[in-house]
């Protein structure tokens, strides 16, 4: 009686190792799967990045020296921004290898991103949120030597949850950034078309003025929209942020 009732439990056991994750590893899974905040930021990260484009046509000369002196600015931080971003959605998808099949493997874009990130003052990107980078980064290393089992995914998220909120926040400060800059822009263009269109009330000109106020408005319903973008991206890092904080205070994961 006794071995069959051994049989039994290793059978049972045979089973449980088949089952469906425990909801603690599913959500760790649902966090490392739910890349909306990084692709949307990483969208609304370019197009700061190209506003010189966009504004050139509307700039007077004192305004286009200046902005070319952003443009460059933008143009060179875009490169770290970019980084940061790698490194998080890396970070974000080791756990989740690590969920699903016990390992985790290096992939040529985590040894692109193994450089260092420059500070770069009233941005977000500050030396806290560089070494922040730094610590990622060792953590990705630590998944690929010694993570060889899922409970090892509660330390490794404990011990990469405070360089992971910095960078959050830094990301976070960022889209602030993009948002002040995109109200700029809206004063600028939406500024110089109102002046043009109260100049063109001629009839020679109707045709004009037809054609500036549709530019206007299709302007008016794009800065809108790309303010809701820059809080829907906020919302969704913060809650990326406050999930994962949640997760790495549940100790070893089943």
């Amino acid at each position: 009686m006794s071995r069959l009732l051994f049989t039994l439990c290793l059978l049972l056991g045979g089973c449980a190792t088949s089952s469906p994750p425990l909801p603690a590893t599913q959500q760790v899974l649902a966090l490392a799967d739910d890349a909306k905040a990084l692709q949307a930021f990483g969208e609304l990260a370019l197009r700061y990045r190209e506003s010189y484009d966009r504004l050139r046509p509307y700039l007077d000369e004192q305004q286009d020296a200046r902005e070319k002196q952003l443009d460059r600015q933008r143009r060179a931080m875009y490169a770290d921004v970019m980084l940061i971003q790698l490194g998080v959605a890396q970070y974000l998808q080791g756990l989740g290898q690590l969920a699903r099949t016990d390992r985790f493997a290096y992939t040529g874009e985590i040894n692109a991103a193994s450089v260092t990130i420059r500070a770069w003052p009233d941005t977000g990107i500050d030396e806290r949120a560089a070494n922040a980078y730094t610590i990622l980064l060792r953590l990705l290393a630590r998944m690929h030597g010694e993570a060889q089992h899922r409970q090892m995914l509660g330390q490794l998220m404990h011990d990469g949850d405070a360089a992971l909120q910095t960078l959050v926040s830094a990301l976070t400060s960022l889209l602030r950034l993009y948002d002040k800059a995109g109200d700029n822009e809206r004063d600028i263009v939406l500024g110089l078309l109102e002046t043009d269109i109260a100049f063109t009330d001629t009839p020679s000109q109707r045709l004009l003025a037809v054609l500036a106020k549709t530019v206007q408005q299709s302007k008016v319903d794009e800065y809108r929209l790309y303010g809701l973008r820059h809080t829907l991206a906020r919302q969704q890092l913060l809650a990326l942020a406050q999930e994962h904080a949640r997760l790495a205070g549940l100790g070893g994961l089943p």
